[in-house]
């Protein structure tokens, strides 16, 4: 069993280093043609949910299918609004965009 702390030669205490990955939220802000801002907020579903999220998109020859994974985004991903899949955005401006941010958000938590 690791110790939660490790003692150097000169006495310096040295703890493991810890990630808070479930406070991680962050705010995203798409501006459309017209100057709207579209604003989401995403929120860290927990290292268990992410990586089944990518195991259910996961197809049998290895390929991601978006559009099951854009659905898994918005039920678990995306807190700001009910948004349960990706005909929810049927005429929203900046889907791309949103699904790369969340990917972005998501990969710098994994």
């Amino acid at each position: 069993m690791a110790e939660d702390k490790t003692i150097l030669d000169d006495k310096k205490v040295v703890e493991p280093q810890k990630i808070d990955r479930l406070g991680a939220h962050e705010d995203w802000t798409f501006k459309d043609d017209n100057g709207y801002e579209w604003k989401y907020t995403f929120q860290f579903p927990g290292l268990k949910k992410a990586y089944e999220m990518i195991d259910n998109a996961t197809m049998a020859n290895g390929q991601v299918a978006k559009s099951i994974l854009f659905d898994e985004y918005l039920q678990n991903v995306v807190v700001s609004e009910r948004l349960t899949s990706i005909d929810d955005l049927i005429d929203r401006p900046g889907v791309d965009d949103l699904f790369n941010a969340i990917d972005s958000f998501l990969g710098g938590l994994l």
